[in-house]
């Protein structure tokens, strides 16, 4: 017992010994290499090493108010804490290191001492933002410094801060400026995670190219950094994590081109370099192990030859060391064990999630599949509908041309405009249902009469109605301001489906146009739209499936034609009102369908006007207007419903034509066709905008609204009016125009 109570006494004096020994070192010589030295002993991973060095660097500072030293020493102990995940330490002391860094001044350990504490808050969601906001702060005083290397940094860390929050458009906002600095002498790290980042932001807008490009990129520097021998095992791990990201990468831009083959074999290397990560990882806690182990041996040696000078407790000590050998080597065996353990346990986990990765990708395929098949079903279901209009077009066209009779020729000319009409809407369902699917479709907000919406929708279906000889009854409620706020032109389209089945599918009967107030507000309405048939009914095995593409109800005597496009639409432009659509119905006693939606409460038409110096309605004056379109068809057709109007009308076949005739005579107005041979009506607008700027011009043309309105508008165009159009909103539009620069 003496022994060993003499053999503790000896330990406590060679470790107090160390302490003064290291104190009047410390005095003696720089505070600055005493920095150097525990940041060296960082990168060896001896941290508790290096934190004594910089503790005992902390007092000397403290004593000599070198507030310069005092923040460095501060960063090398949080960067300590921070690799021990202790964040709250971490956070404190970076904290004080920024204090000490501002009051000296210190502008290189300031920008670096933002980014610290970026990564730190950035761990956690309560403290995300403000990491963020120091990501940008260390970013602008990199710039001040000019120091490219402290630049990329924070910018790389908001990129993939970004999009590991799903945002590509903001991360792109870093990662644009950080691939301007990199250059051939920038760290292959550096390259590695900008590639890589690059790569998931133009995988996400699809550009698919692109993101195979710069993920190969990254993974070619990664792979190589992976054989290095100089780099240490911290580094390897880092390497292996961003192997690991890059080929989720790839394995997500197969799966979004349908190749699941690929995308299954990237899937797989994904996790086997999550493994080799989490293998180094684990190789660097052994050799922390390793070096308190080798403190320990060093400690032990020295008590050693303390006691050399006793023989009898020489055997004791060297017994007791290798006891304690013993201990240590088996812990460290132990703690092996588990970890390979543990390990085995994680490649089990990440096989099971590859396991079931891969079921998701089977089923991906099977959707896939059953995608194709709806498409072959929605060619065979359109190609039908196409011919059988077609065929009335083109026979009907034939009869007018050999039969002189003018009863006849009404009645022919009737069933070709309904054909028309019919081809019209077929193409437009087939657009709206792709715009909609796209999220191509926004709301918009316009004022209108919901009565004048609701009696127009009933009119337009008048042959419908009348061919089933069927009735319409509309009751509007009366709390209703009729002037509402909103999309007009969706709330019509459900309309026209919904009112268009009912007469479909009822004959010698009734249907009913319900809208009431079920809410009301100081601004706003929510407004119930009912309507009812006392038609064939629909059977409750169909009733949940008639809002799917192409379903159709059909019974034993009847075949109803159509595309069964209508109740998907109406069901989709309901959902972007965040609206459901509900149905009763029994069969061979009617249908009835509601909705509720909800409306701004809008001014008159009359405070509009005053509001916005715009008149809408300026009479029936004879207007000249310049008709630019290359068809003689379409010339014929506009100029004959401007002539019923009033309206004189000139012709131009081309663009170059327009810009002459414009130079020499006076127009009111330009209907301008895009594609035109010689110069289309792009052109010809710039053109004209160079001499006139004030003429109305306006774009008449068959192309989609969307793909040509940013177009028309850039050069100098007015407004646009997609082919065939309704003739009411077609001279809403004229004189809408022409008003505005009547009153300028």
């Amino acid at each position: 017992m003496k022994n060993y109570i003499q053999h503790i006494i000896i330990l406590f004096l060679i470790g107090f010994t160390q302490v003064v020994q290291s104190q009047s070192s410390l005095i003696s010589d720089s505070i600055q290499s005493y920095i150097e030295k525990a940041e060296k002993l960082q990168e060896e991973y001896k941290y508790e090493q290096s934190l004594e060095i910089a503790k005992a660097a902390l007092q000397n500072a403290q004593y000599n108010n070198d507030d310069k030293s005092l923040g460095y020493i501060y960063n090398i102990i949080a960067k300590n804490y921070e690799t021990s995940e202790d964040d709250n330490k971490a956070r404190s002391n970076y904290r004080r290191a920024l204090v000490y860094a501002q009051s000296s001044n210190s502008k290189v350990l300031e920008t670096d001492l933002y980014n610290n504490l970026a990564r730190v808050y950035t761990k956690h969601n309560l403290t995300r933002k403000k990491g963020v906001g120091y990501y940008k702060k260390s970013y602008e005083y990199a710039i001040k410094l000019k120091d490219t290397s402290r630049m990329i940094r924070p910018l790389l860390n908001l990129g993939q801060y970004y999009i590991s929050r799903n945002d590509f458009d903001s991360s792109y906002e870093y990662l644009a400026p950080a691939r301007k600095l990199i250059h051939e002498k920038s760290s292959n790290l550096v390259k590695t995670k900008l590639n890589g980042l690059l790569g998931k932001y133009f995988l996400s807008v699809r550009r698919f190219e692109k993101a195979e490009e710069y993920t190969d990129k990254a993974i070619s520097y990664a792979l190589g950094e992976t054989k290095n021998k100089e780099n240490n095992d911290e580094l390897i791990s880092t390497y292996y994590e961003e192997l690991a990201s890059s080929y989720e990468t790839k394995s997500e831009l197969y799966r979004k081109q349908d190749d699941f083959q690929k995308a299954y074999n990237y899937q797989k290397r994904q996790f086997q370099n999550i493994l080799k990560a989490k293998d180094y990882k684990k190789l660097k806690e052994l050799r922390r192990e390793n070096i308190k182990y080798e403190v320990d041996i060093l400690e032990k040696r020295a008590k050693k030859a303390e006691s050399e000078k006793k023989e009898s407790e020489s055997e004791v000590l060297k017994w007791r060391i290798s006891i304690i050998l013993g201990v240590i080597l088996i812990l460290i065996s132990l703690a092996f064990l588990i970890s390979s353990y543990k390990n085995n346990i994680q490649k089990k986990r990440l096989n099971n999630d590859l396991i079931d990765k891969n079921k998701e990708l089977i089923s991906a395929k099977e959707t896939a599949e059953q995608v194709s098949t709806l498409k072959s079903q929605f060619i065979s279901t359109v190609s039908h509908e196409l011919r059988t209009p077609l065929y009335g077009v083109i026979g009907l066209t034939s009869l007018l041309m050999e039969d002189p009779d003018k009863k006849k020729t009404n009645e022919y000319l009737e069933s070709l405009k309904f054909s028309g009409d019919y081809l019209l809407a077929l193409i437009n369902d087939v657009l709206q249902l792709s715009k909609i699917e796209t999220n191509e479709v926004k709301l918009e907000k316009v004022s209108f009469d919901i009565k004048t919406l609701i009696e127009g929708i009933v009119n337009s279906l008048h042959t419908k109605q009348k061919s089933n000889n069927n009735s319409v009854h509309i009751n509007i409620d009366k709390k209703i301001n009729t002037t509402l706020l909103g999309d007009s032109v969706r709330l019509s389209q459900i309309l026209i489906n919904l009112i268009g089945n009912a007469l479909k599918f009822t004959k010698d009967g009734n249907i009913w146009v319900n809208v009431q107030c079920i809410d009301t507000k100081d601004d706003s309405y929510v407004l119930r739209f009912i309507v009812r048939d006392d038609g064939i009914g629909i059977p409750k095995s169909k009733q949940q499936i008639i809002f799917d593409n192409f379903a159709q109800v059909k019974n034993e005597n009847q075949e109803y034609e159509g595309t069964g496009l209508g109740l998907a639409i109406v069901k989709k432009l309901i959902h972007l009102h965040d609206s459901e659509i509900y149905i009763r119905s029994k069969e061979n006693k009617g249908s009835e369908f509601y909705f509720d939606l909800s409306y701004e409460k809008a001014i008159k038409e009359r405070e509009i006007s005053l509001k916005t110096g715009e008149n809408v309605s300026i009479g029936t004056s004879n207007f000249n207007v310049l008709i630019v379109d290359d068809n003689k068809i379409n010339q014929i057709v506009t100029q004959n419903i401007l002539k019923k109007k009033g309206y004189t009308c000139s012709i131009a076949n081309n663009g170059m034509d327009a810009i002459e005739m414009i130079k020499n005579e006076k127009f009111d107005l330009v209907l301008m066709d895009i594609n035109m041979p010689e110069m289309n009506g792009l052109e010809a607008t710039k053109v004209i905008r160079t001499f006139n700027p004030s003429i109305p011009i306006i774009a008449l043309t068959a192309v989609e609204e969307g793909e040509i309105r940013n177009q028309a508008l850039s050069v100098g165009m007015n407004d646009v009016i997609i082919k065939p159009y309704d003739t009411q909103q077609f001279f809403q539009t004229i004189m809408r125009n022409i008003s505005k620069v009547k009153m300028i």
